[in-house]
C-alpha cells in the first residue's frame, strides 16, 4: 500500500512540474522570429504598413519559395494580450468552417499559450499566440511537416 501511495506521489508531483513547464511559454520577439527564419531559409519581409498605425506593434512575413511561394509565415506582435486573444478568436473562428469529412485537428489553450492546427486533404492551417504575439499560416498541405518543424523550434 505505501509503495502505491509513494507512486501515486510521484505522478503528482511529475504532473505539476510538467504543468508548470506547459502552462507557460515565453514568445519570441520580432528580431528572434527574423533571426530563426534566416536561419531556416526563410525570406523575411516586413508588412507593418499592411495594417492601421497602432494595430500591430510588429508583422512580419516567413517566406519560403524560390521562384514561387510556396507558403509563408505570418508573425504578428499586437499591443494587448487581448488584441492577440481576439485575433487567435477570429482566425479560429474561420478556419474552423473550413472543417471536412476528411480532416483532423488539434486544439491545445493552456496559460498564456493557444494553437489551433487544421489538416485537410489539400490545406494545412495553423494560428498559435503566446501572450500578445500571434502566429497565422495557410498552406498547401504538403508543407506540413516542415511548417511543424519550425514552429516547434521557435516555441509555437
Amino acid at each position: 500500500m505505501k509503495k502505491i501511495v509513494h507512486l501515486m506521489s510521484v505522478i503528482i508531483i511529475l504532473a505539476m512540474l510538467v504543468g508548470c513547464q506547459i502552462g507557460s511559454k515565453a514568445p519570441i520577439s520580432a528580431d528572434e522570429f527574423t533571426t530563426k527564419a534566416e536561419t531556416a531559409g526563410y525570406i523575411v519581409q516586413d508588412g507593418v504598413d499592411q495594417f492601421p498605425e497602432g494595430a500591430v506593434d510588429e508583422y512580419l512575413l516567413a517566406i519560403k519559395g524560390t521562384d514561387e511561394i510556396d507558403y509563408q509565415i505570418e508573425f504578428a506582435v499586437v499591443p494587448t494580450v487581448e488584441q492577440a486573444k481576439s485575433a487567435y478568436q477570429e482566425n479560429y473562428d474561420k478556419i474552423e468552417s473550413k472543417k471536412g469529412l476528411f480532416s483532423t485537428h488539434i486544439s491545445v489553450s493552456i496559460g498564456n499559450f493557444s494553437s489551433y492546427k487544421l489538416t485537410t486533404d489539400e490545406k494545412y492551417y495553423v494560428i498559435s499566440r503566446i501572450e500578445n504575439t500571434f502566429i497565422y499560416v495557410d498552406a498547401s498541405a504538403e508543407y506540413k511537416d516542415e511548417i511543424d518543424d519550425f514552429l516547434e523550434s521557435i516555441g509555437y
